[in-house]
C-alpha cells in the first residue's frame, strides 16, 4: 500500500471544512465520476457535506453509476473547501471560468487528487497529490487506508468503478500489481465486480 506524504495537508484541510465541493473537470468519464462518488460516501460518513460538481452535463453512457444524477452544474456560493478529482490541468475547467466561478474556488483551500503523475497546472492548489496510479479511484482508496477514512459498500463499489474503467478491466498498460491487490481488497470487502458489469 502506497504512502502519501500529502495525506497530513489533506486531513488538516478537511477537518477544518464542512460543506466540500468534489469538482470534476469538463470531460467526466468513469474515473472522475466514480472518484467524486466515493468521495461523496466518504465524506458523508466523516460527517461533512459534499456537493458534486461537473460544468457539463454527465455522459448518458455513465447513467448506471447510483448518484451520477446528483452531480450539479451549479457551483455552490458557500462552501469551506474543494476537491479536484482526475484532473490536473487547470484549462479543462473551461465552463467555470466562462460562469466566473472559478474565482470562489481559488478563495478557498483546494485539494487536486489525480493520478496521471504529470506536473499539475493548477496554481491555486494548496495541495496536489498526483502520484503515478491506473485510476485516481486507486489514489482514493490509499488515501482512504492511510487517514482512516470510512469507506462503505458504495464508496468501495465507486472506487471500483474507477479503476476498472481506466484500466479497461485491469488490461492497460497502467495497471499494475497494486492496481490488481486494491480490486482483491475490494472483493474482500464485498465488491461483487458481476454486479457492478
Amino acid at each position: 500500500m502506497q504512502s502519501y506524504p500529502e495525506a497530513g495537508q489533506i486531513r488538516k484541510i478537511l477537518d477544518g471544512a464542512q460543506r466540500i465541493v468534489v469538482l470534476q473537470a469538463d470531460n467526466p468519464d468513469g474515473d472522475s465520476l466514480g472518484s467524486a462518488l466515493a468521495l461523496e460516501q466518504i465524506l458523508g460518513d466523516m460527517g461533512k457535506e459534499p456537493i458534486l460538481y461537473c460544468g457539463v452535463d454527465v455522459p448518458s453512457y455513465l447513467n448506471y453509476m447510483k448518484g451520477w444524477d446528483r452531480v450539479t452544474k451549479d457551483l455552490p456560493h458557500q462552501f469551506d473547501a474543494a476537491i479536484i478529482v482526475d484532473t490536473g490541468a487547470d484549462s479543462l475547467f473551461e465552463n467555470l471560468e466562462k460562469s466566473g466561478q472559478k474565482g470562489w474556488i481559488k478563495t478557498k483551500p483546494v485539494i487536486v487528487i489525480d493520478h496521471h503523475a504529470t506536473e499539475a497546472n493548477i496554481d491555486f492548489a494548496n495541495v496536489i497529490c498526483n502520484p503515478q496510479a491506473v485510476a485516481t479511484g486507486e489514489v482514493i482508496y490509499e488515501l482512504a487506508k492511510q487517514l482512516d477514512w470510512p469507506l462503505n459498500q458504495t464508496a468501495k463499489e465507486m472506487i471500483s468503478i474507477s479503476i476498472m474503467a481506466d484500466s479497461m478491466g485491469l488490461i492497460t498498460e497502467a495497471t499494475s500489481a497494486r492496481s490488481i491487490r486494491i480490486i482483491a481488497d475490494l472483493v474482500e470487502g464485498g465488491v461483487s465486480l458481476a454486479y457492478l458489469e
